[in-house]
């Protein structure tokens, strides 16, 4: 009976193990995502570096790689100009689509589930600012 215990004991624990893990990758891939999307000149300078260090790129391979990422970032920025308000309106046909579906209760639920879960979809869709898409181009992060 006591080896039981003992087995029983060391299951919880690596099960409570796994479950903080998984719990904590989420929330750190959550913010890395929310922190890219926020200020893509802090993602390409930490891809800037990170390619510097593993690579021992030389300057004039740095300067090269900054301009190349610069460049793509700029890309991005104008795909994120054109397609983010096409996902805007997706999200938002989304939303109201699944609250039309549910009981005054669940549209509650359904709400603080969207705070907790789905931050694009607080409110609705056409009520949240754009996300800044003058960050993607040109390194602009609103305070220049």
């Amino acid at each position: 009976m006591k080896q039981w215990k003992s087995v029983l004991l060391l299951l919880l624990v690596f099960l409570a193990g796994l479950a903080v893990g998984a719990l904590g990758t989420r929330l750190a891939v959550r913010r890395t995502v929310q922190q890219a999307v926020a200020h893509p000149e802090h993602m390409q300078l930490q891809i800037e570096h990170s390619l510097t260090r593993r690579l021992r790129l030389d300057n004039g391979q740095q300067v090269q790689v900054h301009e190349i990422l610069a460049g793509a970032r700029s890309q991005l920025g104008g795909l994120h100009k054109e397609f983010q308000p096409r996902a805007a309106a997706v999200l938002h046909d989304t939303d109201q689509k699944i609250a039309a579906l549910l009981t005054p209760e669940q549209q509650a639920r359904y709400e603080k589930f969207k705070d907790r879960t789905w931050p694009a979809l607080r409110g609705t869709v056409r009520e949240q600012p754009n996300l800044k898409s003058e960050k993607w181009e040109n390194g602009k992060t609103g305070t220049n």
